[in-house]
C-alpha cells in the first residue's frame, strides 16, 4: 500500500498516525460544519467514513440522548473510533466496519447521516447516495462536508485514490439520488451540502 492510499483506507502504523493528523487538520472544517448541522435530540445518527471517531465525540456533546453509529471500511479507523469513544460504546455509540455503498441499515431507520471529508474517496458515490437516501427516515438529512482544497493543485495526481467534486456536483448527485431541499454552504475552500428525504 502506498502512502497516499492511507488517506482513503488507513492501515498499519502509518494509518494510525494519519488518523490523528487528519483529525487535527480537519478540526476547523468540522467545527464550522457542526455550527450548521442540527443533531436530533432522540435521533439515530450515522457518520460514514468516521475515521478516528472524533466527529462522533464532538456530536455526542451536541445532544444528550441521540445515538450514533460510526461506519468505516478501515479496520484501523474502527479500532481508533472505538477507543476515542470508549466511554459511550455499547451505550450511545456503536462503531462498525462497512461501506457507504452497502449500508447495514434498515429502510427508513436513520435520522441524520454525515460524511466528513470522505466522499472524495468513495468509488461509487452515486450508488452510496442512493443507499443513504434509502436508509434515512422521511424528513431525514444527509450532510456532506469537504475541503475542496487549492483549485490550482492537481490533487487527483497527488492522491490517486481520490476524486474531487465541487459542492455543486455533489448537490446534483444528491438530487439524482432522490434528495430534495438541497442547500450549499461555503467558507473559503470548505463546503457543506445538505439534502433531505421527503
Amino acid at each position: 500500500m502506498s502512502f497516499t492510499d492511507n488517506f482513503g483506507n488507513p492501515k498499519g502504523l502509518l494509518g494510525r498516525m494519519m488518523l490523528v493528523s487528519m483529525d487535527r487538520e480537519h478540526l476547523p472544517m468540522a467545527q464550522w460544519a457542526l455550527e450548521h448541522i442540527r443533531i436530533p435530540d432522540n435521533g439515530k445518527i450515522a457518520d460514514l467514513g468516521c475515521g478516528g471517531g472524533y466527529n462522533i465525540k464532538r456530536m455526542l456533546k451536541m445532544s444528550a440522548k441521540a445515538k450514533f453509529i460510526g461506519v468505516d471500511i478501515s479496520d484501523e479507523s474502527v479500532k481508533k473510533a472505538q477507543k476515542v469513544n470508549k466511554d459511550e460504546i455499547g451505550k450511545r455509540v456503536k462503531i462498525i466496519r462497512g461501506s457507504a455503498e452497502k449500508l447495514p441499515f434498515k429502510d427508513n431507520s436513520i435520522d441524520l447521516i454525515t460524511a466528513f471529508e470522505t466522499v472524495f474517496f468513495w468509488k461509487k458515490p452515486e450508488k452510496a447516495f442512493r443507499e443513504i437516501c434509502r436508509s434515512l427516515v422521511k424528513g431525514g438529512c444527509f450532510a456532506v462536508i469537504n475541503n475542496y482544497g487549492d483549485p490550482n493543485v492537481d490533487w487527483e495526481k497527488k492522491v490517486p485514490c481520490m476524486t474531487r467534486y465541487t459542492a455543486e456536483q455533489i448537490a446534483e448527485m444528491l438530487e439524482a439520488a432522490g434528495f430534495t431541499d438541497i442547500s450549499v454552504n461555503k467558507k473559503g475552500n470548505l463546503f457543506l451540502v445538505m439534502g433531505y428525504k421527503r
